[in-house]
């Protein structure tokens, strides 16, 4: 081949000048083992300007120097020759590519000097060959051709690729919302996808929101680059007099604008929330782009509601409303982060001593007192550096990052602190804390386990002395034999069918109907004596008589629901809890089925319960799983909802029919504004997502009358009927 034969472009076809010195070259891969190749295909494509990119070349002589290269750098296209220091050079190298740098962008053109060799067609369609072409055949024109035609393929695979990335983190941010910062994360990353789709840096791009009145200003809510550090102030404090102006007109007219050089885009949510995105493209958007951006503009509207639904969801998920501390959810996800850094710290946990009695004595108002003063006091003693969260009823927990001598040291101050009553509303409260401590990774290699065994601590210290401080010690592990004897007589009581059901009421708000009842397990451990599942339903999800025990109120539940519907003529739903050591047995599924089928009951009339804890733990899995007992016609439903043990935002990804609020947040509803808003959020939330909604904890007339008038669907509780015995409410519901 000579440099002449690459000549002939000039006469037929057209190619643009190199312009835009400023535009980024197209990175082309020559590989041949002839130096001629080189020299004449560099020679060909010299100034050559292809989509308003120049074209910018690197050689390789041998399929070893081509994958040194190809490691090193992305290319756009490869020019590649087949037969080289072995026959099926440029084939290995080409899998090389695909297979083992997994680089399924870059195009790939195969040149040849031996006409008669070719590859197979399986191998071309294998390896997503881009063309394949004869040396001498290859004159100017059609190399060009052939080259535009790749550059043009891996044009469009990267702008796919590129808009799949920005998609990933506007889902990202969508599923991952953090409270307070929601609304700013979806923001930003609808400025990633923007400028993936575009092509454009991110640099000087930005979201701002419109204010709640005319005279308000717009506010910056996302940016980067140079504006970055402008997010919650005024557009107009960036001193950009065009950008300041474009906002405000897009604002005022709600409609899109595309200039040369910039484009602004409208967005507007349902609930009339207006934002305009301002991005510097450096270029007219052809219309295919413009187009696009409208699309994407009215789609991604209904995410801004969402983000600010579920900042407000979050701020519930992962802190207490009490005492404003973090919650459990918020300590747990705390932990794990530091043992992912592999930091070393401790895990203190501290519980009021006798908080019952403040409650009963002086009122569940003095109670609620008490607890934000015991957190103000932690506060006081162990400083603002420790993450200090309020993780159940009258317990606290922190994460410690100073030394066992130091912390020693803390604990004697906390005790001196609450050597005198301490004032609450005027009444002098005799306050203490008893405390466990456990190290990581010294007392465990999981955040789980150091959690755990600080409350095994806790255990320890309480059973020691009141207002008592005690480390985790592996001695503690004696004190499991007594759950090891509540294990084993469990084991031995589910043999000898110790167990027994009781049955409490589900009540249609409106009407009164009884529809349903979950089914409770208690444990009859002597005769006269049953034992509350709170105390040995642990015990066995840890042992795993759970899933034995699983099975049998399963089956029993069933049975008695077809009893009843046989003998009075009333299909009530049944209600069962399932506990993820049941999930995760791989004979779950299998087993639910066999008891519907034996037993005969309509699937429709069985609903399946799962604690809201659980939601924390392999959610995919989970949702695959519940999926499948969807399929089978049975519902599932969310039990103690909002006790904020998971973030609320797993809650869109789960396949299931009912939200139960937990009873926490009706106990107050009559006397809290503030538990009344939470109510109503939840309530309103489980209807957004089309659940049905019930509530746990229904005691009085009043309770009921509220959560009706909130649009609760369902009440369960006291009010209604207390958990009986099959017979009873048999009697209390048929007579």
């Amino acid at each position: 081949m000579h440099d002449e034969d690459l000549l002939e472009f000039a006469d037929e076809v057209e190619v643009a000048p190199a312009r835009l010195a400023e535009a980024e070259p197209w990175p082309i891969l020559i590989v041949d083992d002839d130096e001629e190749i080189h020299r004449a295909t560099v020679f060909a494509l010299r100034g050559v300007t292809l989509f308003d990119r120049p074209l910018e070349f690197d050689s390789a002589m041998t399929a070893e120097e081509a994958r040194q290269k190809l490691r090193n750098k992305r290319y756009s296209c490869v020019l590649l020759d087949v037969v080289m220091e072995a026959d099926d050079a440029g084939l290995r190298l080409v899998g090389f590519i695909r297979e083992t740098l997994c680089d399924e962008a870059v195009r790939i053109v195969l040149r040849t000097g031996q006409p008669g060799y070719a590859p197979e067609l399986e191998v071309v369609q294998k390896y997503d060959i881009n063309d394949y072409k004869s040396k001498s055949e290859l004159t100017s024109t059609r190399l060009i051709t052939a080259l535009a035609s790749a550059l043009r393929s891996y044009q469009q695979i990267c702008t796919i690729e590129a808009s799949r990335r920005g998609l990933e983190e506007i889902v990202g941010a969508a599923s991952n919302l953090m409270a307070v910062q929601a609304v700013e994360r979806f923001s930003a990353g609808v400025l990633i996808q923007i400028c993936s789709l575009l092509h454009v840096p991110e640099d000087g791009v930005l979201c701002a929101q419109s204010g709640g009145l005319p005279e308000e200003p717009a506010t910056v809510v996302a940016a980067s680059g140079r504006f970055a550090d402008f997010r919650g102030r005024a557009v107009a404090e960036l001193g950009v007099s065009v950008l300041h102006d474009d906002i405000e007109k897009v604002l005022r007219e709600q409609r899109n604008m595309f200039e040369p050089d910039r484009t602004v885009l409208y967005i507007c949510s349902p609930r009339g929330e207006r934002l305009a995105v301002h991005i510097t493209t450096r270029r007219p958007l052809s219309e295919l782009d413009r187009k696009l951006l409208e699309v994407f503009s009215i789609n991604i509207a209904v995410g801004f509601d969402n983000a600010h639904l579920f900042e407000a969801l979050e701020d519930l998920a992962y802190w207490d409303r009490l005492t404003r501390l973090p919650n459990r959810a918020a300590f747990e996800r705390e932990i794990e982060r530091r043992v992912s850094e592999h930091d070393s710290f401790h895990v203190v946990v501290a519980d009021i001593d006798n908080f019952q009695a403040v409650n009963d004595g002086l009122g569940h108002e003095v109670g609620d007192h008490t607890l934000r003063a015991a957190g103000r006091i932690l506060r006081e003693v162990f400083g603002t550096d420790c993450f200090l969260a309020r993780t159940s009823a009258d317990t606290f927990a922190m994460v410690y990052l100073g030394g066992g001598s130091e912390l020693e040291s803390d604990l004697r101050n906390l005790s001196k602190r609450l050597e005198h009553n301490v004032s609450v509303e005027g009444n002098d409260i005799p306050l203490t804390l008893s405390v466990g401590v456990a190290m990581y990774p010294d007392h465990g290699d999981r955040a789980s386990a150091v959690f755990r065994n600080a409350g095994i601590a806790l255990k320890q210290a309480k059973q020691v002395s009141r207002s008592s401080f005690q480390f985790f010690d592996n001695r503690f592990e004696r004190e499991l034999q007594t759950r090891l004897q509540t294990i084993r007589e469990l084991r031995y009581s589910v043999e000898r069918k110790c167990l027994r059901l009781y049955y409490q009421p589900q009540v249609r708000l409106a009407s009164g109907e009884v529809f349903g009842v979950e089914a409770l397990v208690r444990w009859q451990r002597t005769p006269g004596e049953l034992v509350s599942p709170l105390l040995f339903i642990p015990a066995a999800e840890d042992s795993g008589h759970i899933v034995t025990i699983g099975e049998w109120i399963l089956r029993q539940s069933c049975i008695q629901q077809q009893v009843w519907a046989k003998r009075y003529g009333r299909d009530l739903r049944m209600a069962v809890n399932v506990s993820m050591r049941q999930l995760k047995d791989p004979d779950f599924l299998g087993m639910v089925r066999e008891v519907v089928a034996q037993t005969s009951i309509n699937p429709q009339h069985l609903e399946l319960e799962v604690t809201e804890s659980l939601m924390m733990e392999d959610t995919l899995g989970l949702s695959a799983i519940l999926q499948q007992v969807r399929d089978m016609g049975i519902g599932v439903a969310i039990d103690d909802f909002g006790t904020g043990y998971s973030s609320l935002s797993h809650l869109q990804r789960l396949p299931i029919d009912r939200l139960k609020i937990d009873r926490a947040f009706i106990t107050g509803l009559n006397q809290n504004a503030e538990d009344q808003v939470i109510a109503a959020l939840v309530i309103n939330m489980g209807h957004l997502l089309h659940l049905q909604v019930i509530a746990e904890g229904v005691e009085t007339a009043e309770q009921r009358d509220r959560l009706l008038a909130m649009g609760c669907d369902d009440g369960q509780g006291y009010f209604f009927g207390k958990p009986m015995p099959a017979d009873e409410l048999a009697r209390q519901l048929f007579g």
